[in-house]
């Protein structure tokens, strides 16, 4: 007989003496069968959280995955938004160029209009110059054809004198 048989023999008559007849009953005076009901229990326990274990595990690298996949887009997503603002500055520094080539045209813009505003004016000073001056031309004119009228008035009139003089002779 082995002592694995012995050993059940034992607690079969240990059992027996005290009348416990069923296995629970059993279980609950025996420290040995208390014991392999605890082992029991502990290895569905072990079983169960091994199970918990690898969801967990599971239900953990879904996560990582996930923070992984995300933070992939969030780099790409920064990525294209530093391109974007690269891009956004160097078409501000453009539009600051020409804002600068722009107020520098309106500068030399002014500074034309205000030449030919003063050219203008000088023109038009000329031309109330020339303008008086041609009147005073005019007037001159005027009285110059009132001589000249007078004189040939007087040389008709001694032209006329003379021929109706000379007739008489």
């Amino acid at each position: 007989m082995s002592d694995k048989d012995r050993d059940e023999e034992e607690k079969d008559k240990w059992a027996d003496e005290r009348g416990l007849v069923d296995m629970e009953t059993r279980r609950q005076h025996s420290p040995e069968l208390r014991m392999l009901d605890l082992i029991e229990r502990l290895t569905v326990r072990v079983e169960t959280n091994e199970e918990d274990v690898t969801r967990r595990a599971e239900e953990t690298q879904r996560n990582i995955d996930f923070i992984v996949r995300q933070q992939a887009q969030f780099t790409a997503d920064m990525q294209q938004l530093r391109e974007s603002q690269e891009h956004s500055e160097r078409r501000w520094e453009r539009i600051e160029q020409m804002w600068e080539r722009t107020g520098e045209s309106v500068r030399n813009l002014h500074a034309i209009a205000q030449i030919h505003e003063s050219e203008i004016t000088a023109l038009a000073e000329a031309q109330a110059r020339t303008g008086a001056q041609m009147a005073e031309t005019d007037r001159r004119m005027a009285e110059t054809d009132e001589r000249i009228n007078a004189l040939v008035n007087t040389v008709e009139r001694i032209i006329s004198e003379r021929r109706n003089g000379g007739q008489e002779s």
